[in-house]
């Protein structure tokens, strides 16, 4: 495989184990991700739109449930968009 793929490979599998890793962790009510306008972080300013989109659009006892499904479901998403790419990338071999 080409060194290029391999990098790409790897950013992928952080972002990944990011949304894994919100979907686990326990929440916290001060959590806002915050981080992702500082440090232009993609999985923070993802997960930020996620836990906005919760908040808005469900009430505040049911907001944390849906931003863990909706971030394991990212997770899976782009687990699935990896192996697929990996699947075409291995074809050109």
């Amino acid at each position: 495989m080409n060194i290029y793929i391999l990098l790409i490979i790897s950013l992928v599998l952080f972002l990944i184990g990011n949304a894994f890793y919100i979907a686990i962790k326990k929440y916290e009510e001060d959590e806002d991700f915050a981080r992702g306008i500082d440090t232009f972080s993609i999985i923070d300013l993802i997960l930020g739109l996620l836990l906005s989109i919760s908040r808005k659009f469900s009430s505040h006892r049911y907001h944390n449930v849906i931003l863990k499904f909706a971030s394991f479901l990212l997770g899976v998403f782009i687990l699935g968009l990896l192996i697929l790419i990996w699947k075409v990338f291995a074809l050109f071999e």
